[in-house]
């Protein structure tokens, strides 16, 4: 039974009061009375004391934009819901806002090829809600393939991971959606000139609601001038766009591309101490492409298609045993799978691949604070993964099927300190791996520490080291019909072995008036990495060789705000440098390279108006040039290119100018 107090505070209940009188109110801790107190006198008067929450501290509340802030951990927080604007972005888009962070961008302008300090896109950790992505955009990296609405945070790890996020030797982005309460009920609709979105929470009881999120593109549909220069840059240098410029047969083309993601989320309280969540996905790319042409005798027509899909499910229960302790257990599971059909007319050749992964684990947590000084940490992971590679070709006839499957078992370790007058903070944990298959057990510790002498400066330590099993690789650069080329294999211990990685850095951070001036610098090492997950297309485009890749680098901010007007300049270095088994040279630079990135934006925010001007600048990445414009006999294999050292130039430097302005206004 419930009953809402007058606005004086007043209420009564009828005679006699059988059980427990649960008083609460928002902003005050929540108090049991027993029925017997109510015996004492006629009009008893309950007192509530206010509930007091501890926030979260920040070391810089505004980084870059608002919604941006960086935490003490040394991780970067972005809200959408807070999101202001940035240079060429009006939506809160995670995947492409996180590329203004110095250190992080891409070789390729998508997302789906997202390099931190040096690194491949399939080295960082993507998850939401506990669920490991493997395919994170639409139009094949155009656009992010979560919803902007749906995100409540998102954390970036650069370095100083947790030790409770394991599978990747470069960076984390956890992607969570879990509100802590309940909410109310709200409703939104959007669309652009790509498609409609839409997402609603429903309120179902005082303490459960459903959230659902839906985004749909009418490019199969409607044809406007965004989808035409998408669909250019995307297809540009793929069998899509090389049939129009074939000059031996007329060939006529269609394609049809739509894309869809769907999430549904229920969470549910049990009282004051334990919630219930329950989260489902669902992201589809889906290309068909229709090719004819007319011979003296017939009609000829093939179709090719390309279908990227991505399915996962999770469920979570944590419990809030007391102020101190909480526990949590989940379990997860995550499909992917691509599949590309290549049909050509002029060689009637049928050339079908697919690339399936299927991921599954549990997972469980504890963390207890000892006293206000330190908070300790502990979990066990458990998981399983297996991916399946196939190719079949018709013509000649060619079958392969490929399935590999790892177990593996992780326990975790973490102590963090934070003294009383807030100088000093530390986090030291320990992640304990062990590969059943392969017999293999190691450690890795990770350590952060951050001393602050005053308000103005900051001093931060970060160090770590990670490991993962699963990774990307491409084999032939028209595979999948050259769009998305890259398939996800496993480490076999072997050839393929166990990528690990070491990172360290030290950064200062000063903050007055107004003024925030950063500086980090960096070292990692990746050992393990193969010729073909770094999609050579020179003479080492067919040689398998395992090596590593030693970055060092400096990452530097400078950020004035005013009232609503602020400004910032970041400046990127980094040398990143290859060294492989058996391959001459024994160094040269890494495909993903960029030497030297300059970014800079002026945003004004006034009331509901806010525009962004920025530019960026970077140079060009590495190249291999050929020593001829001809062709040459390449030893014992014929016909071929003859190329200058890998890597040994360079393609020109990339300058960028962006301006984005939005205006939110109430029409009722």
């Amino acid at each position: 039974k419930k009953i809402v107090t007058g606005s004086d505070g007043y209420f009564e209940l009828p005679r006699p009061v059988m059980t427990d009188l649960v008083v609460g109110q928002m902003g005050f801790q929540t108090r049991m009375v027993k029925p017997k107190e109510l015996l004492d006198n006629d009009c008893k008067e309950i007192v509530l004391s206010l509930e007091v929450n501890e926030l979260e501290e920040i070391v810089t509340e505004r980084y870059l934009t608002s919604g941006i802030s960086k935490k003490k951990d040394g991780s970067f927080s972005i809200k959408p819901d807070q999101f202001g604007i940035l240079p060429g972005l009006t939506e809160p888009d995670v995947l492409l806002a996180m590329q203004q962070l110095p250190g992080i961008n891409s070789i390729d302008e998508t997302v789906s090829n997202i390099n931190v300090r040096g690194g491949t896109h399939d080295q960082n950790l993507f998850t939401w809600n506990g669920i490991r992505l493997f395919q994170t955009g639409h139009f094949f990296g155009l656009i992010s393939a979560l919803s902007p609405n749906l995100a409540h945070q998102v954390k970036i790890s650069k370095n100083g991971t947790s030790a409770f996020y394991g599978e990747s030797v470069s960076s984390a982005i956890d992607i969570s959606s879990r509100p802590s309460d309940i909410g109310n009920n709200t409703t939104s609709l959007g669309t652009n000139m790509i498609g409609l979105e839409f997402y609603t929470r429903i309120k179902s009881g005082e303490n459960a609601n459903f959230d659902i999120s839906a985004r749909r593109s009418f490019t199969d549909v409607l044809d406007f001038p965004t989808y035409s220069k998408y669909s250019k840059r995307i297809f540009q240098n793929t069998v899509v766009t090389q049939l129009n410029n074939s000059m031996d047969v007329n060939y006529k083309s269609d394609k049809e591309f739509f894309f869809y993601d769907f999430t549904g989320q229920y969470h549910q309280k049990l009282g004051d101490k334990d919630d219930i969540y329950v989260d489902m996905l669902c992201i589809n790319n889906s290309l068909d492409f229709a090719q004819g042409t007319i011979t003296e005798t017939r009609v000829v027509t093939e179709v090719s298609d390309l279908n990227q899909l991505t399915l996962g499910g999770t469920a979570a229960w944590r419990r809030k045993w007391s102020d101190t302790h909480t526990s949590e257990f989940g379990l997860y599971g995550s499909y992917y799978n691509v599949d590309g059909r290549n049909a050509s007319i002029e060689f009637n050749q049928v050339k079908e691949q697919e690339n399936t992964i299927l991921d599954a684990g549990f997972h469980i947590s504890d963390s207890y604070r000892l006293n206000p000084l330190f908070n300790i940490k502990s979990g066990y992971q458990y998981n399983e993964i297996g991916i399946e590679n196939g190719d079949k070709v018709n013509e000649p006839q060619y079958s392969r099927t490929v399935k590999e499957v790892l177990r593996s078992h992780a326990l975790i370790g973490e102590l963090e300190y934070d003294s009383s007058n807030r100088k000093i903070y530390s986090r030291a944990g320990i992640r304990g791996n062990y590969i059943e298959q392969f017999g293999m057990l190691y450690a890795e510790p990770r350590i952060q520490v951050s001393f602050s002498p005053n308000v103005l400066w900051q001093i931060e330590l970060l160090a770590e080291q990670k490991s993962q099993t699963a990774s990307q690789i491409v084999e032939l650069q028209g595979d999948f019909l050259g769009i998305e080329k890259r398939r996800w294999i496993l480490s076999n211990d072997k050839d393929i072995p166990v990528q690990r990685s070491r990172q360290a850095s030290v950064g200062v951070t000063y903050k007055d008036k107004g003024w925030l001036v950063s500086i980090e610098n960096f070292y990692k090492k990746v050992n393990g990495i193969t010729s073909y997950g770094q999609a050579f297309q020179d003479q080492l485009e067919l040689i398998q060789a395992t090596g590593s890749y030693t970055v060092v680098g400096t990452e530097f901010l400078v950020q004035k705000q005013f009232k609503g007007f602020y400004a910032w300049l970041s400046y990127t270095w980094n040398d990143n440098d290859y060294s492989f088994d058996n391959i001459i040279p024994e160094k040269f630079p890494s495909s993903f390279e960029i030497k030297h990135t300059v970014n800079s934006a002026a945003i004004y925010e006034w009331h509901n108006f806010k525009v962004a001007l920025g530019s960026k600048w970077y140079t060009g990445k590495p190249v291999t040039p050929p020593l001829s414009q001809t062709v040459a006999n390449v030893a014992d294999s014929g016909p071929g290119i003859i190329y200058a050292s890998p890597n040994s130039a360079h393609i020109g430097n990339f300058f960028q100018v962006n301006f984005s302005a939005s205006y939110v206004f109430n029409i009722t």
